[in-house]
């Protein structure tokens, strides 16, 4: 693959992602697209990263580099602007009343946080608990400016562990180039990102451990179920699944003392609001009839089936399964009752990554994929 060729497949991501920005209410149709474009060619670009790495010239690589710190630079600029005078969407302003909720000893579940007429008539606290300790230090202190400011440390963790993965500045760049994720984390105040970040973290530890590699999914989980949930497919280990179902349950955890003080407000605010939603004017399913919609969910139940069969028999390296974690996202949104900005963020740091490993990869990274799949396949034979 040509330097050129490479610099085409990364403008085409960034237009590409910058449609589905600009797709948005009333434009569900050519919003879903966009999007199923995006995930066709995500197994393209999973077959590209396993291939023999082809370095890219040193100059584009500096050139990488420094383009990837005067990006980081201008969005914190950014984010010192909308600091002054934050304006945030609901989901951080109901967290922040989480947060105080928490701090005078009440359950936030049982509380009428969210009024909204997209609650319908489900006003407690929509989130799980991970989303409200995450925020409580910086929200508690600083209210809205501490959202920004802990949406700061989960960006610059969610870039530290991109580069991790993908041994490449390029997948932090890839992020970093998106005028949807700035808008979103700094003007917005988006609170995606803790649901990413341990995911992201659960790809760096799972190779030398199972248990802590589960531990962040439950995490992630346990701030919001989607997209955590989706990646429980995607992190089965070659070895000690015991391991990781041990860790998902721990990193739950933090879900207990509220579920075992209002269970049935949990439940209605989490799962049966989320179960009820209608689909709105973001959606390809608005206005459709029921029949699509049950079928949207039935190919999500067997894509999530299958990818789940998938790594259980054959223990992928770490770049497909970050791939297929990223493909079962972007379904999941086109197959769930909206496709809002900050939805994408749940998917666009593992797409960098895969992108990343397609185009610029270390052979590293490769050595490392080969060592996982062989620890699987030895397992295999001995058992």
């Amino acid at each position: 693959m040509s330097t050129r060729v490479k610099l085409g497949a990364v403008a085409a991501f960034w237009l590409a992602v910058g449609l589905v920005q600009i797709f948005n209410w009333e434009s569900g149709v050519p919003k879903a697209l966009v999007m199923l474009l995006l995930l066709l060619a995500a197994p393209f670009i999973i077959a590209a990263a396993g291939k023999t790495p082809t370095p890219l010239p040193p100059g584009l690589q500096r050139a990488i580099a420094i383009a990837t710190a005067v990006l980081l630079a201008l969005e914190i600029v950014y984010l010192g602007a909308r600091i002054i005078h934050p304006h945030l969407i609901d989901v951080p302003m109901t967290t922040l009343a989480a947060i105080d909720a928490v701090l005078h000893g009440q359950n936030p579940y049982t509380l009428p946080l969210d009024g909204g007429p997209e609650a319908m008539g489900f006003t407690g606290y929509k989130y799980l608990p991970v989303m409200i300790l995450t925020y409580l230090p910086l929200g508690a202190a600083l209210g809205q400016r501490g959202v920004l400011l802990t949406n700061l440390v989960l960006l610059l963790a969610c870039l530290w562990l991109m580069k991790r993965l993908a041994r490449s500045n390029l997948a932090p760049l890839l992020f970093l180039m998106l005028p949807i994720m700035v808008q979103q984390i700094f003007a917005k105040g988006a609170t995606d990102l803790v649901t990413v970040v341990p995911l992201l973290a659960a790809f760096a530890v799972a190779e030398r451990s199972s248990f802590f590699s589960g531990l962040c999914v439950g995490l992630s989980i346990a701030a919001k179920p989607v997209p955590g949930g989706l990646f429980l497919a995607c992190l089965i280990p070659p070895t000690k699944r015991w391991h990781y179902a041990a860790g998902v349950a721990c990193g739950l955890s933090p879900i207990l003392p509220f579920l075992i003080s209002a269970p049935q407000s949990l439940l209605a605010n989490i799962v049966v609001f989320n179960l009820s939603r209608i689909p709105d004017a973001t959606s390809w399913l608005y206005g459709a009839p029921a029949a699509a919609t049950n079928a949207a969910h039935l190919v999500l139940i067997a894509l999530f089936l299958g990818a789940g069969a998938y790594v259980w028999r054959q223990a992928p390296p770490l770049a497909t399964r970050c791939g297929l974690g990223a493909m079962l996202t972007i379904a999941a949104i086109l197959a769930g009752p909206g496709a809002h900005h900050n939805y994408q963020l749940w998917w666009l740091p593992f797409y960098g990554v895969i992108m990343s490993l397609a185009l610029a990869p270390d052979k590293a990274c490769q050595a490392r994929a080969v060592r996982y799949t062989s620890a699987a396949n030895l397992d295999a034979k001995g058992s």
